[in-house]
Formats: structure tokens, sequence, C-alpha cells
């Protein structure tokens, strides 16, 4: 918990290839994640993975939808989705939409279907 709560005061905001880096970090991070420990910290992990998605950086975009092929992390979010889901829904609907990138509008698919 104290090193999700680091790594999350430290998120670069103004660097896109230094938050895909952290991206891969804290998906490193939460495969060691015990659920207690996700629950404490969620809200705040999914509004800053809800602006990643929103980014019109195509690769901060498209790594923070890669989460979603972490099996264990789809089964954090899926415990706890009642929390989670209205928090990033509005960005995956925008993304499958209107980004401008096709990859993105593909991945976001994946993830709302």
């Amino acid at each position: 918990e104290p090193i999700l709560h680091g790594l999350l005061r430290f998120w670069p905001v103004s660097s896109s290839p230094k938050q895909v880096l952290f991206l891969n970090e804290l998906e490193d991070i939460l495969e060691l994640t015990q659920p207690a420990e996700f629950e404490k910290v969620q809200t705040v992990l999914f509004n800053r993975i809800n602006m990643c998605l929103d980014s019109p950086h195509f690769q901060v975009a498209e790594r923070a939808l890669f989460l979603w092929n972490n099996e264990y992390l789809v089964s954090l979010v899926a415990q706890n989705r009642k929390v989670l889901l209205p928090i990033v829904i509005r960005a995956l609907v925008k993304n499958s939409e209107s980004h401008w990138n096709p990859t993105v509008n593909s991945l976001t698919g994946n993830v709302l279907s």
C-alpha cells in the first residue's frame, strides 16, 4: 500500500514516456498486491488510470488499456466493480467513440465487451 501511494504521488503528469513507464511498474506492483491492500487504494488508483485512459497521447491510453489483459487485475476490478467501473466508464466510452488512434479504439472496444 505505501508503495502504491508513493508511485501515485510522484506520477509524471507532463511526460508521456514516463507515464508509460509508471504504468508498467504499476502493473508489476499490482500483481503482488493483496485484495485487502488493493481496496485501500482502489479509488485513487483508478482515478489515475482514468486520467491515463483519457490521455490524447496514444501510448499512454494504450498502455492503460493493456492493464485489462492482466487476469489478476481484471479479477480485482470484478470484485470491486461497483466502485471502479463508474470511475472509468466515461473515459472508456469516449475512447471507443472518438479517440483519434484506431488501436486505442479497438482496445477500448475489447475492454468494453
